[in-house]
């Protein structure tokens, strides 16, 4: 038979682990929201799906980002998850060894 004692350090180790992963979730949480508030117009950002772009116009809770030259897409602000790391762009007349 286990002790009460085991039994009450369990608990209390998966109430600190629970209280630990919350806290993160919700620092997270709030960078993203942070950021999203501060996106400027220029800015190049990746949208929760995946998709990069970058934001012409910002209307209140909406962006309007251009995916493809004159491909302008409106989304909602939320989507918008982070801004787009820093890629070394190919030259135009130059393709990519997998094309």
């Amino acid at each position: 038979m286990i002790p009460v004692v085991l039994y009450s350090a369990f608990i209390v180790a998966m109430g600190g682990l629970l209280l630990l992963v919350r806290r993160n979730a919700r620092a997270q949480q709030a960078r993203v929201a942070e950021m999203q508030a501060e996106v400027a117009i220029g800015d190049e950002v990746v949208l929760s799906a995946g998709i990069f772009g970058t934001v012409r116009s910002l209307e209140g809770d909406r962006v309007r980002l251009e995916i493809a030259e004159n491909t302008v897409i409106t989304v909602a602000r939320q989507v918008v998850v982070g801004l787009a790391p820093e890629t070394e762009a190919l030259p135009a007349d130059e393709h990519h060894p997998d094309d």
